[in-house]
């Protein structure tokens, strides 16, 4: 009897589950998209009041030049002007979906002005967003430089 009702409660319980389809928490092509490319038009105009919005606390940015910053670094040599993204454009982007989490790449064509010099090319990049208690954020970046005419 103990048995019958368990499989009853579990079979329902399952039923359930199955209706209910996709999590309203996971996140979708769109939502990836929409938040790398906003991340990349934030970047290119150093809005860093949006980007604070955008980026996670724990926000990891690892140049193609390989330097490593934290949100507060990064958004710092924004604000000081130590770096500008004059172009910040997203190419030929893909997304692979993990429920909450998404890993969008592509190709970002860039211009940098940091430090008087004029850095511009092409990187490889990946980007990992995800649905957070803020609303849907980037948590890290990472670009491999392909090109670089100085």
């Amino acid at each position: 009897m103990r048995r019958a009702i368990f499989l009853s409660l579990f079979l329902a319980f399952a039923a359930g589950v199955a209706r209910a389809g996709t999590p309203a928490c996971d996140l979708t092509e769109a939502d990836a998209l929409r938040t790398a490319r906003r991340w990349a038009a934030l970047v290119g105009a150093s809005d860093t009041a949006a980007l604070e919005n955008l980026l996670d606390s724990g926000y990891t940015h690892t140049h193609g030049t390989g330097l490593v910053e934290t949100k507060k670094r990064f958004l710092g040599a924004l604000r000081d002007g130590t770096r500008d993204y004059v172009r910040c454009k997203i190419l030929d982007p893909k997304v692979t979906l993990l429920g909450r989490v998404a890993v969008v790449s592509g190709v970002l064509d860039l211009k940098v002005l940091a430090r008087e010099r004029i850095i511009q090319g092409t990187n490889r990049f990946m980007m990992v967003v995800a649905r957070t208690d803020k609303g849907i954020q980037v948590a890290a970046y990472q670009a491999t430089l392909l090109t670089r005419k100085e």
